[in-house]
C-alpha cells in the first residue's frame, strides 16, 4: 500500500452510549476505496469522552462527537484528527464548534463524511525517511489537508500560496478576489509583494475576465513592465481566481498540461474549502440569532430531546428560570414533566409526550406549576423535524393567566346580569303590577283603602330592589379584614332581625378573620332563613345556634343551626341559587347573598341537615 492510511483506518466515536449495532456501524465501517491508493477496511470504536486517553485520540484517523461532552474531550487533546458532529440540529453548538471539520445528521450522512476526510487526509501517519522525492501530485496532495484543515477564508487564501509554492516553485503564485467591480490582489508568493500585484476591473485584464467567464486560461501578460511573463489564471467560485506567473529570473518556463490540470486541482480544493468555510460560518451566524432569540424571547422557552417518552431539557432561557423558579443546572438532562407539570395534569401531560412522540407541531392551552403557583399558559412545542418520530425541538410557555382570570369575571359578571335581569323581568314586575292595579283601582272607585295593598306592594318591590344591590355587591372583594369576635358579630346580627320568640345561644368564643360588616350582613340573611323558613308560623317554638366547627378533619369554620323544619330534601343542593325560595313571599336571594359573602372571603359554605331535624350551614374558612 502506498496510502499514509495503510490498509485499515480507525475511526473513534466519543459518546458511551453510541449504538455500535446500528446502521451506522454497518455503513461505517464499510470498505472505503481511495482512487489512487486502493481499498482501506475502517474500524469503528465508541467509549466514553472520559475513557479515552491522548495516545488512543491522536491514533484515530477520525473522531466522531455527539455532545458537549466529546467537544471538551478534542478541545483538551495534543493532537487529534479530523473532528465529526453527529447531531440532528445543524444549528447545534456542538456542530458549530470551530473545532468540528463536518457534520452529519444520519448513518448514511456520516458514513460519507467519513469516506470523504478518509480519502481527503493522508497526513496522520508519520512516514520513515523517504526513499524518493516527493513528485508533484503527492506534495498537492499532502498540501490539500492544510488546506482542509484551516477555519478562515483569509488562512485558506494563505494556505493555498503555501501548497503552490510546493508544487510550483518556479512560477509565482496569487490570489485575487472580487471586490464590487474591482479584482483585488490579496496573497501572494513569498519574495512578491501584493502591492506589486495590479488590481483589474471585472472583465479587464487576464483576472478580470476569469472572473466573468469562469474559464481558466493561460495569456501572455498584458503589462509589459511587469517581470512576470505568462500567466495561468484559474477561477475558484464566482469571486476568487488563483493565478500562476512565469518569473523572467527563471528562463523560457512556460505552462504545460500538467500544470494547467495541478492548478485545477488545487483551485478545486480551495473552492471546497472557501465553500466549507461559508456554510459553517452561516451555520454559526443562524445559530447565533436562533440563540438570541431563544435567549432574549420574553416568554418561557425550553429546547429539548425527545428521550424515552419524555422531553429531556437541553437548554432553557432566563425567562424559564424566572417564571418556574428553576436554574438551568438544576433541569438540564432532566425530564421538565417532572418540574412543572402539576399531579392533576399529568394525563393531559401524558397525551402531549405522545403527540411530540409522533413529531406533531402542538399548540395548547396548559396549566403548570410556577414558582408564584400554579398559572395557565399557551404552550407551543415545535419539533425540528416535523412527522419524525422522537424529534427534539423547542417549546414555549406563553402565560395567559390574567387573559384568563379576567374571562372569568367577565363570565360571573355576564351570569349575574343574567340574574338581575330574570329577577327585575319576573320578580319585580310582579309587584309592580300589583301597585299599579290597585292605584288604578282606587282612581276608578275612589277607595283609598286599597292602597294599603298598592304600600304592601311597593314594599315588596324595596325589599327586593335591597336585595339585589346587596346580591352585586357581593361580586367585589370583601375589602379589609381583621381579626373579629364570632360570638359579638353574630349577637349584632340577631338583634337587627326580627325574629320574633325564636331564641339564639352562641356556643363559641372563636376568633376568625373577616371584615366584620359582611360577616354581620352574613349572619343577618342566615338568621332571617331561619326565622322566615325555619316554621309554620312566627309562633311556634324556634332555636338557632352559631357554634364552631370541628377541627379533626383539618377544617376551621363555623355552622349556623336551627331545629326548625329542616331543608327541603330534594332541593338541598339548589338553597344557595339566586331566587330559589319555598315562599311565596320570598325574594330567593338571602342565602344566595349568604354565599356571594363566604366565597369573596375564601371560605366555602355547605346546606345539611341539622341535629335536631332543622336546617345547618356550615362555613369552612380553611
Amino acid at each position: 500500500m502506498t496510502s499514509a492510511l495503510g490498509e485499515r483506518a480507525s475511526v473513534l466515536v466519543l459518546a458511551d452510549d453510541f449504538d455500535l449495532t446500528d446502521e451506522g456501524e454497518s455503513r461505517i465501517g464499510a470498505e472505503h476505496r481511495d482512487a489512487d491508493d486502493g481499498p482501506i477496511a475502517v474500524e469503528t470504536h465508541a467509549a466514553a469522552p472520559e475513557e479515552v486517553d491522548d495516545e488512543r485520540l491522536a491514533d484515530a484517523d477520525v473522531a466522531v462527537v455527539t455532545d458537549e461532552a466529546g467537544l471538551d474531550r478534542i478541545r483538551s487533546a495534543d493532537r487529534v484528527g479530523p473532528v465529526i458532529a453527529y447531531v440532528d440540529d445543524p444549528a447545534d453548538p456542538t456542530a458549530t464548534d470551530p473545532h468540528v471539520d463536518a457534520v452529519a445528521g444520519s448513518p448514511a450522512a456520516l458514513s460519507e463524511t467519513v469516506s470523504w476526510l478518509l480519502a481527503r487526509d493522508r497526513r496522520s501517519v508519520v512516514r520513515s525517511e523517504p526513499t524518493r522525492t516527493p513528485s508533484r501530485i503527492e506534495q498537492l496532495n499532502a498540501g490539500m489537508t492544510e488546506i482542509a484543515a484551516v477555519r478562515s477564508v483569509d488562512e485558506a487564501y494563505r494556505a493555498a500560496i503555501a501548497v503552490a509554492d510546493q508544487v510550483f516553485p518556479t512560477y509565482q503564485a496569487v490570489v485575487a478576489v472580487r471586490d464590487g467591480a474591482w479584482i483585488e490582489p490579496v496573497v501572494a508568493s513569498s519574495g512578491t509583494p501584493v502591492e506589486d500585484c495590479n488590481r483589474v476591473r471585472v472583465g479587464a485584464g487576464v483576472a478580470g475576465r476569469t472572473v466573468q467567464t469562469g474559464d481558466v486560461s493561460v495569456a501572455p501578460n498584458p503589462n509589459p513592465e511587469s517581470r512576470f511573463g505568462t500567466l495561468l489564471t484559474v477561477p475558484v467560485g464566482d469571486d476568487v481566481v488563483f493565478q500562476l506567473a512565469t518569473d523572467e529570473t527563471h528562463g523560457d518556463a512556460e505552462f504545460d498540461d500538467a500544470d494547467r490540470r495541478l492548478a485545477e486541482l488545487l483551485a478545486s480544493h480551495l473552492e471546497e474549502t472557501l465553500d466549507r468555510i461559508s456554510v459553517t460560518e452561516t451555520l454559526r451566524t443562524e445559530r447565533d440569532r436562533l440563540l438570541a432569540l431563544f435567549t432574549n424571547v420574553p416568554d418561557p422557552a425550553i429546547a429539548y430531546d425527545y428521550v424515552d417518552d419524555e422531553p429531556i431539557v437541553r437548554q432553557v432561557n432566563d425567562a424559564f428560570e424566572e417564571t418556574f423558579g428553576y436554574d438551568a443546572e438544576t433541569v438540564l438532562g432532566e425530564s421538565v414533566d417532572d418540574y412543572i407539570v402539576p399531579p392533576d395534569a399529568e394525563p393531559e401531560a401524558g397525551d402531549l409526550n405522545e403527540r411530540l412522540r409522533r413529531g406533531e407541531n402542538v399548540r395548547r392551552e396548559v396549566t403548570r406549576t410556577t414558582a408564584d403557583g400554579p398559572r395557565h399558559f399557551i404552550l407551543h412545542v415545535i419539533p425540528i423535524h416535523l412527522d419524525a418520530s422522537n424529534a427534539a425541538g423547542y417549546a414555549i410557555y406563553t402565560d395567559v393567566t390574567d387573559r384568563r382570570e379576567r374571562e372569568e369575571t367577565l363570565r360571573r359578571q355576564n351570569e349575574r346580569l343574567d340574574e338581575f335581569a330574570s329577577i327585575v323581568s319576573h320578580d319585580l314586575r310582579n309587584p309592580l303590577s300589583v301597585a299599579e292595579g290597585y292605584v288604578d283601582l282606587v282612581r276608578e272607585t275612589g277607595e283609598v283603602d286599597r292602597l294599603d295593598a298598592a304600600a304592601e306592594a311597593i314594599d315588596r318591590m324595596d325589599e327586593l330592589v335591597a336585595d339585589l344591590l346587596s346580591l352585586a355587591r357581593q361580586g367585589r372583594a370583601v375589602g379589609e379584614t381583621e381579626s373579629v369576635s364570632l360570638t359579638a358579630v353574630a349577637r349584632e346580627a340577631w338583634s337587627s332581625v326580627e325574629t320574633g320568640t325564636a331564641t339564639f345561644a352562641v356556643e363559641s368564643e372563636a376568633v376568625v378573620e373577616a371584615n366584620r360588616t359582611r360577616l354581620r350582613e352574613l349572619f343577618e340573611n342566615v338568621f332571617r332563613n331561619s326565622v322566615e323558613h325555619g316554621r309554620e308560623s312566627p309562633a311556634d317554638d324556634l332555636s338557632v345556634s352559631v357554634g364552631t366547627l370541628d377541627e379533626e378533619d383539618g377544617d376551621a369554620g363555623f355552622y349556623v343551626e336551627d331545629d326548625g323544619t329542616g331543608l327541603p330534601e330534594a332541593d338541598v343542593d339548589r338553597v344557595f341559587e339566586s331566587g330559589f325560595t319555598t315562599d311565596d313571599s320570598g325574594t330567593g336571594l338571602g342565602l344566595a347573598i349568604t354565599k356571594r359573602i363566604a366565597e369573596a372571603h375564601g371560605w366555602t359554605v355547605h346546606a345539611l341537615a341539622g341535629g335536631d331535624g332543622g336546617a345547618r350551614f356550615e362555613f369552612r374558612t380553611s
